[in-house]
């Protein structure tokens, strides 16, 4: 069975951090920079103006292929994301995108160039309205929002490989929460996604609107329900501002603090992690606590991390990305009797998991648990059997000479 060095090792490597679907760089870079594909998934930037190359046909249903009319590209001091247009004169994307910034940089798929305002709001999810100053595009057909739980989706963002806008590969799977009860949740789907689609519109195959892409962790991706629009533009007024752009700054605090920290490979500055844990609190933002517990755990921290990623938990009780995270925290800790209602609850969510399904053996094990075994092996059958000799003979030696 796979042991303490390998599982921090997938810590590290596979769960290191809950990523924003947007490419965050300094503003000098936009205008000519090369990343690695491999690293971020994106080809080189580009002008913001230089012309745009998609296909020349959509394959795809009428009312899906003119999504990529309303799909914007936003370009701030700090990042390159995804919008998309509500109407001719308005635009939503995610808080996490527009950070403190009064203004950002919109690109249209016909090349034009504007700029957009975000309107302050008081709701707490990583939503924001944004009032578009000069736009020429017209929409045949309003905005349909999806009235049904659909399982298969896919996303529609600005692709900066591509330099405009993208219809990507459909997902198999998603999980919808109850959003009324934590009006930060989000829909947890495997769509597939890049670096630069945060904002993105999520779409059922009618065409209609789910939600909006806010991110990921390269497996499970992370959307925000298109219900909560309204909600957002009923609580979006000019008397939120200085809340709004003080949750703002700590959310680009935040990030800031988390991108220039995850070189550091142990024993971080004192100052570096009583800053991460002001502004990222502050922030509010799921996806950030998910990433300050992640790298805390992977600095050993292990309190704080749990700390951070139990915070992020309260807004989305569901989130298999965190629910794993805090699990490999606890596992890290050797805190089994924590760890085991995580990982029942992750593998209802993600049965097929196979880092899921190893840290529930060893739990197991550790514990003497042999109906969590069971259950573990018996799911490890279908899915993965070929670890299952493996596992039966971790038991097995755990429990004695009695099999599970």
């Amino acid at each position: 069975m796979c042991g303490m060095k390998d599982l921090l090792k997938n810590l590290l490597t596979h769960r290191q951090k809950i990523k924003g679907n947007y490419n965050r760089r300094p503003f000098s870079l936009w205008l000519k920079v090369t990343v690695l594909p491999l690293l971020l998934g994106i080809s080189s930037a580009v002008s913001y103006g230089q012309s745009i190359q998609t296909e020349p046909n959509c394959s795809h249903d009428k009312i899906i292929c003119s999504w990529k009319d309303r799909v914007v590209g936003i370009k701030t001091p700090t990042m390159i994301a995804s919008g998309f247009m509500l109407d001719k004169n308005t635009l939503v994307t995610n808080k996490h995108v527009v950070e403190d910034h009064t203004s950002v940089r919109v690109k249209f798929q016909s090349g034009i160039i504007t700029n957009a305002e975000p309107i302050p709001n008081d709701h707490p999810a990583d939503l924001v309205i944004l009032n578009v100053s000069v736009t020429e595009a017209k929409f045949e057909n309003g905005i349909k929002l999806a009235s049904e739980q659909d399982q298969e989706l896919r996303v529609v963002a600005y692709d900066q490989g591509r330099r405009g806008a993208r219809i990507y590969t459909e997902g198999s799977y998603a999980i919808h929460p109850d959003w009324e009860k934590n009006p930060q949740a989000r829909i947890h789907s495997d769509l597939f996604a890049l670096p630069g689609n945060s904002g993105g519109a999520v779409l059922n195959k009618a065409g209609e609107l789910v939600g909006i892409l806010a991110s990921g962790d390269g497996n499970v991706n992370e959307v925000i329900p298109a219900s909560l629009i309204k909600k957002i533009r009923d609580r979006s007024s000019e008397e939120h501002r200085d809340a709004f752009f003080k949750r703002g700054r700590a959310i680009r605090r935040c990030a800031d603090l988390l991108y220039e920290s995850a070189s550091i490979n142990k024993n971080p500055p004192p100052k570096v992690t009583t800053r991460i844990k002001d502004f990222c609190l502050q922030s509010n933002n799921k996806q950030l606590l998910d990433q300050a517990g992640q790298l805390l755990g992977k600095w050993w921290m292990f309190s704080p991390s749990q700390m951070f990623l139990k915070e992020s938990l309260k807004l989305d009780p569901q989130s298999p990305n965190t629910l794993m995270s805090l699990a490999v925290a606890y596992h890290l800790d050797r805190d089994y009797v924590n760890e085991k209602p995580l990982l029942q609850k992750y593998l209802k969510l993600n049965p097929s998991d196979p880092q899921g399904l190893r840290l529930a053996v060893q739990v197991a094990g550790m514990l003497k648990d042999k109906q969590f075994g069971q259950e573990a092996l018996d799911l490890m059958r279908i899915h993965n059997p070929n670890a299952v000799e493996l596992a039966e003979e971790f038991l097995t030696s755990s429990f004695g000479d009695q099999k599970p």
